[in-house]
């Protein structure tokens, strides 16, 4: 998968050119993004291939790469806020899944 990362990244980057050095440089970028974004949304991503999670770590990469990693927060708030939340979400179902005891939860008149 890190092959992978590394291939997107360089073709949204634009860098045509094989290099040890500007391949060593885009993995750190790309594993300072998937520290951030799991960080974020304290969870541990797959970042697949179409997920939402890969699309901001190649735009945070892309960032980073340019010098502009300051802005990214603020471009890209609506986005981080939906990623946190789906994390939280996921988070949330998967603990109500591990519970699952068999109890239900509803209430009713008594």
């Amino acid at each position: 998968m890190a092959d992978d990362l590394l291939q997107e990244l360089k073709d949204r980057l634009l860098v045509t050119w094989d290099d040890e050095a500007t391949d060593r440089q885009l993995n750190r970028l790309l594993v300072r993004g998937q520290e951030y974004l799991n960080e974020l949304c304290d969870t541990t991503f797959t970042f697949a291939a179409g997920s939402p999670e890969r699309e901001l770590l190649m735009e945070r990469c892309r960032y980073d790469w340019n010098n502009a990693l300051s802005d990214f927060e603020d471009n890209f708030s609506k986005e981080l806020s939906r990623l946190i939340l789906r994390a939280a979400v996921d988070d949330y179902n998967a603990a109500e899944e591990a519970a699952g005891d068999g109890t239900s939860t509803s209430t009713g008149n008594l």
